[in-house]
């Protein structure tokens, strides 16, 4: 290289040197670009941000006013997020969002494209206290759907994605999600008679769209329990989840308190209960993975939210379809017996209704067939109920009868008692006084026991009976006399306010059936010839712990102890009239010349009485 080649060179790197330096921007301009850029950033950055947020959930196109973009570059930048979010399914997170109803004479279906899945229920031939249709499905509270994880790992609601209506029929709906290759998930839904809804889920290539690592859709059914009766606390009491599991048992989460639980293994259905009415989803296969959530709510919080029920279960994504019932409507024995009957009688839904816990078979097998028998005939619920308690007491009259006689005996013997009672004073002769007054029953043929038998009979019904009319879908909305709703309470008089043990009102029924109680169990004590201080105060203190019981209960209920103890009033008068206490006095005296062998377990009683005695002398001798 040359010398002048070596100095052209130079000259021309000194020319730009000195011209970049003479060209450079002075630091006041340099910031004005830096803001000028930063504030381009900044609304493109805005932009975008809008345009996310309003991607974020489906929604009309003419709704998306992102400043400074074009129409075309509003749907490039939603088509670009949703394919990024939804991939194949992007398609699907615009639409109409249009309502389907399938209905009957007993209940109507709401369905929703947007979700494709139920979103309100009603049923036709019932209403709650205030005269409305019941709705235990609404849309503004409930949520159903499904979500499942797709090939590009993203999880997708079927809550947020558009399916396709097609009507077959008047009782037929099919609701599809198309995938832009070509897949598809389809529900169709069928109603059948009754409440049964029929649900098949048709996979049509879809597994292909979820991820191959999670091939299922995880079920999400969310909903209330509305306040429907008049009586919230009780309603809500009566309110839980009730689930069976794939061995046949079922079981009931706790009312009381709000509980969580994971059903290892399979369950066939899970319920929605509420007082009356229930939801019910059924799979014949078994429902997978099911968590269940109750959430008790404040019944006077002014919500008409009682519970928030939650099930979550898995259902498997194949081309084979899945199969699922879903029954809204009334926890009637009678029709979800026949429902199990119609699944196949491998499933006890008819469980749901509470029916007496330990003595439901009293329920089943007696009062239920009674009533049913008696309903062909009989409009009136009130005259049902009559004729019912004087077959129960029909059942028991021997018993009944016996008891009387035991107690008629003991009332004549009262004055031999009274002398042994003198003869014996003081609390050091109490063992004493005992002895002598068993062997006296001993010698006479008299049992103790024998008046506390009938009773003990009776409690099972009287239990049963506790549960049979609170929850009676019969007796729910049937007027008798005053009441207007026999399965809940007469409150002829009401203040608004709740006052502690009574509520904020007065029942009819069970103040009538308070009084003819203490008034039966007063003439019982003078029957026996009971004559101890304290027990006078008894049939008081039991009869207004009774009222304070059922004051919110079933009118039903009080009507029925009512009519019962009015039947055992005329009973013992009856009783009375045909009983001759001097012959009756006779009889016990002839008997006591009669030998008696003493049984084993009398001589170990009496054996036990003395050791007693033994030990009280004792204890007495060293104070």
């Amino acid at each position: 290289m040359d010398k002048n080649t070596i100095a052209a060179i130079v000259l021309m790197g000194l020319v730009l040197v000195v011209f970049s330096y003479l060209g450079r921007p002075s630091q006041a301009e340099i910031e004005a670009q830096r803001r000028y850029n930063d504030s381009i950033a900044a609304v493109h950055q805005a932009e975008m941000e809008a345009a996310e947020a309003l991607i974020a959930k489906p929604v009309e196109s003419d709704a998306l006013e992102v400043a400074g973009l074009t129409e075309e570059e509003k749907d490039s930048l939603l088509l670009a997020k949703a394919k990024m979010n939804y991939g194949e399914l992007a398609t699907a997170t615009s639409g109409e969002e249009q309502t389907f109803v399938l209905e009957n004479d007993s209940v109507a279906y709401h369905f929703s494209t947007k979700g494709g899945f139920l979103v309100g229920s009603e049923l036709k031939t019932y209403t709650d206290f205030q005269k409305q249709p019941i709705r235990l499905i609404r849309p503004e509270e409930a949520s159903f759907g499904f979500s499942f994880i797709t090939r590009t790992n993203r999880v997708v609601s079927t809550k947020d994605l558009y399916f396709e209506p097609e009507q077959i029929g008047p009782n037929r709906l099919r609701m599809t999600l198309h995938s832009e290759g070509g897949a598809s998930l389809s529900f169709l839904y069928t109603l059948e008679p009754n409440y049964l809804l029929d649900v098949q889920i048709e996979s049509n290539g879809f597994d292909q769209v979820v991820a191959p690592n999670a091939p299922y859709l995880d079920a999400m059914m969310n909903m209330p329990i509305y306040q429907n009766e008049k009586a919230a606390k009780t309603e809500q009491r009566y309110s839980g989840i009730s689930y069976e599991t794939a061995s046949g048992s079922v079981e009931k989460l706790s009312t009381s308190k709000s509980v969580e639980e994971n059903i290892s293994g399979r369950a066939k259905w899970v319920a929605f209960r509420d007082m009356f009415f229930s939801t019910i989803f059924y799979s014949p296969n078994g429902l997978e993975s099911v968590e269940l959530i109750s959430d008790v709510k404040d019944a006077k919080g002014g919500s008409g939210i009682l519970k928030q029920m939650e099930a979550k279960y898995v259902i498997p994504v194949g081309n084979e379809g899945i199969s699922m019932k879903i029954y809204v409507g009334p926890n009637d024995y009678n029709l979800l017996k026949e429902l199990d009957e119609t699944l196949g009688g491998e499933t006890h839904l008819s469980k749901v209704v509470e029916m007496g816990g330990w003595f439901r078979f009293i329920n089943i097998w007696i009062i239920q067939p009674v009533f049913n028998f008696l309903e062909k005939f009989i409009s009136s619920y009130g005259l049902i109920i009559l004729l019912l308690t004087i077959f129960i007491k029909l059942l028991v009259l021997p018993f009944t009868y016996k008891s009387y006689q035991s107690q008629a005996k003991m009332r004549v013997l009262r004055p031999q008692v009274d002398a042994i009672n003198e003869k014996y004073p003081g609390e050091e002769n109490m063992m004493k006084r005992q002895q002598e007054t068993m062997a006296l029953y001993r010698k006479v043929g008299v049992s103790s026991m024998g008046g506390c038998l009938p009773m003990l009979l009776q409690m099972p019904i009287l239990m049963a009976m506790y549960q049979y009319f609170p929850t009676s879908i019969n007796l729910r909305g049937q007027s008798f006399l005053w009441a207007n709703d026999l399965s809940t309470y007469d409150d002829v008089l009401s203040w608004g306010f709740n006052v502690p043990l009574i509520g904020d009102h007065l029942s009819l029924f069970c103040l009538i059936m308070t009084v003819v109680q203490i008034f039966y169990m007063n003439m019982t004590q003078r029957a026996s010839g009971q004559s101890m201080p304290g027990m006078k105060l008894m049939p008081w203190i039991m009869g207004i712990m009774l009222f304070f019981f059922l004051n919110e209960n079933a009118a039903a209920l009080s009507y029925y102890l009512l009519l019962s103890m009015l039947i055992s009033i005329l009973q013992t008068q009856i009783f009375k009239w045909t009983t001759n206490d001097e012959k009756l006095l006779a009889e016990l005296e002839a008997n006591k010349k009669k030998p008696k062998k003493k049984s084993k377990w009398m001589a170990r009683l009496e054996e036990m009485q003395k050791q007693q005695e033994q030990m009280l002398r004792e204890q007495q001798k060293k104070k």
